[in-house]
C-alpha cells in the first residue's frame, strides 16, 4: 500500500539532525511471512468523493462504516476519532520522544530539569523498575541519573549554545548521552507503567517545557517526516552503559520505530466530510503533535475540530502544568478515557444539541468511553475498533469480542480493522499481525 508523505513546502533543518539508525543498539524485526490474506498494494479507485477506498479496508468493516455514512449524509452529524494507533499505525507521541532524545531537542535549564522529571509522581521512592542486575529502580534514582547527564550535555553539546563545542556525532558516542537516552526512555516507561493515567500521560509533555507552541509543532513535523520515512517497523533497545551505573544501575528499554499515515484512514476523513458529517480528533497526545500530523499528512480536519492534551503557557512557553481551563474554568479535561467523553460534552456536543458521535474509532481503553457513552441514547450507531489484540483486561476487549462474533451484520454495533505491524499497513481482514510475529490473530480468549 502507498504510504502518503506529504510535507508542508518549509523543510526543517531538524530533520537533518536525525541518525540514520537509531542509537545505541538497535534490535530489527525480521521480515515476517504473510498470513494468507491479500493485502492491496496500489491506491484502489473509489467511485466518488462520497465513497470509500477500497484499499486494505476488511470488506464487512468498510461496509458497515460505508452503510453508516450513506444512512447519514447531510444530516448534521459528527464522528470521532483517536489518532495514535487508530489514525495512525504506532504512536506518533511516542515516535517524537525518541527523535526529541536522539536531536537533544530541550529548552529546560538544567537547574530545572529534576522539578520538571518529578512533576505529580506520587512516590519518588517507589520502585517503578528494575536494573539488570534485578535491582530496583526508583524516580529519585532515574532523576539523579537524568539531571546528572543533562548538565553534562547541556555543557558539552554545541547545540544548547551555553558554550559547548561538540556536535551530534560527538556527543552520540559518549557515556552521558547513551545513559541520558536510555534512562529517559525508561522512566517514561515506568512512569506509564507505575502510576496513574491522569499522571502518565501528561508527563511526557512537560519535557516541551520552554518551547513555545510553534517550536513544538516544528519539532512534531520533523519527527512525523522522520519516522514515516524510516522505511521499517521494528522494536529497538536501548541500554545504559556499564561505565556510567550511576543511582538506577544499568538498565535497558525498547520502542517500536515507524509510523504509517495510510491512504485509508486519510481517505476515511475526507469521505466523511464530502458527506457533510463532520470530524473530530480527541488524542491523549499533545496538542502541537496532532495538529502537525492532521495539517500536514493528509487530514485536513479544521483546527477548533482538533482536541489534545495542552499544558499552562507562560511567557509565551508552554510550563510542566496542565492547562484544565482551556476553554473555561474547569472544562479541559485530561484528552484520555473519560475526559475524552467530558472533551465531547463540553466542547462538541453542544454544536450538535446536545447529541452525541455518530461513530467513533479507536484502539484501546482510552477510546471505549467515548465509544460507548451515547451508544444506549442510540445517538453513537458505530464503533470503529483498529485491532491490536488487547488484553482481556482492556475494556476495549469486551466490544472486539462483540464485533469478532457479528463480522457481517448490517446492525453491527462494533467492527474490527486489522492491520499488518510488520509493514505498517492495514489487512484487508478483521485479524491483524503484530510487530515480529507471523500469524494473524482475532481477539484474546477470555479468562
Amino acid at each position: 500500500m502507498r504510504k502518503r508523505t506529504q510535507q508542508t513546502g518549509l523543510f526543517l533543518s531538524m530533520i537533518m539532525l536525525a541518525t540514520t539508525s537509531l542509537w545505541p543498539v538497535s534490535v530489527y524485526a525480521e521480515e515476517t511471512t504473510e498470513a494468507a490474506v491479500a493485502v492491496v498494494s496500489e491506491e484502489t479507485d473509489k467511485a466518488d468523493a462520497k465513497t470509500l477506498m477500497e484499499g486494505n479496508w476488511a470488506p464487512a468493516t468498510r461496509e458497515r462504516i460505508q452503510s453508516v455514512i450513506d444512512a447519514n449524509a447531510d444530516s448534521g452529524r459528527y464522528v470521532v476519532f483517536d489518532f495514535d494507533n487508530t489514525s495512525a499505525i504506532f504512536d506518533v507521541e511516542e515516535a517524537l520522544l525518541a527523535y526529541q532524545i536522539e536531536n537533544l531537542q530541550f529548552k529546560i535549564d538544567p537547574a530545572e530539569l529534576g522539578d520538571i522529571l518529578e512533576t505529580q509522581i506520587p512516590s519518588l521512592d517507589e520502585p517503578v523498575g528494575k536494573n539488570l542486575a534485578d535491582g530496583d529502580v526508583t524516580v529519585a534514582n532515574l532523576v539523579a541519573d537524568l539531571t546528572s547527564d543533562y548538565q553534562w550535555l547541556y555543557d558539552n553539546y554545541e547545540g544548547f549554545g551555553a558554550g559547548g563545542t561538540y556536535d551530534l556525532t560527538y556527543i552520540h558516542a559518549t557515556n552521558q548521552y547513551e545513559d541520558f537516552a536510555a534512562k529517559l526512555r525508561y522512566m517514561y516507561t515506568a512512569v506509564g507503567d507505575t502510576f496513574d493515567a491522569s499522571v502518565s500521560y501528561p508527563w511526557v509533555t512537560y519535557l516541551f517545557a520552554g518551547m513555545t507552541p510553534d517550536e513544538v509543532y516544528d519539532l512534531a513535523l520533523a519527527s512525523h517526516t522522520y519516522w514515516s520515512n524510516y522505511g521499517r517497523y521494528s522494536k529497538t533497545v536501548w541500554t545504559s552503559p556499564v561505565e556510567l551505573e550511576g543511582e538506577s544501575g544499568v538498565i535497558t528499554t525498547s520502542f517500536i520505530t515507524g509510523i504509517t499515515f495510510t491512504d485509508e484512514l486519510q481517505n476515511l476523513y475526507q469521505t466523511l466530510m464530502a458527506n457533510n458529517i463532520d470530524v473530530y480528533i480527541i488524542s491523549a497526545s499533545f496538542i502541537d503533535v496532532i495538529r502537525a500530523a492532521n495539517d500536514n499528512f493528509g487530514y485536513n480536519v479544521p483546527e477548533d475540530h482538533v482536541f489534545a492534551m495542552r499544558n499552562v503557557l507562560k511567557d509565551g512557553k508552554y510550563t510542566n502544568e496542565y492547562d484544565y481551563n482551556w476553554g473555561g474554568e474547569g472544562k479541559y479535561a485530561q484528552t484520555q478515557a473519560a475526559g475524552k467523553s467530558t472533551i465531547i460534552t463540553n466542547f462538541i456536543a453542544p454544536n450538535y444539541d446536545g447529541a452525541g458521535p455518530l461513530m467513533v474509532f479507536g484502539d484501546s481503553a482510552g477510546d471505549w468511553n467515548m465509544m460507548t457513552d451515547w451508544m444506549e441514547s442510540g445517538d453513537t450507531q458505530l464503533g470503529v475498533i483498529f485491532n491490536r489484540y488487547r488484553k482481556t483486561s482492556d475494556p476495549i476487549w469486551q466490544g472486539s469480542t462483540e464485533a469478532a462474533e457479528s463480522i457481517g451484520n448490517a446492525d453491527a454495533r462494533f467492527v474490527l480493522q486489522g492491520r499488518d505491524e510488520n509493514h505498517g499497513q492495514l489487512r484487508p481482514s478483521e485479524y491483524s499481525i503484530l510487530l515480529g510475529e507471523t500469524e494473524e490473530v482475532l481477539v484474546r480468549p477470555a479468562e
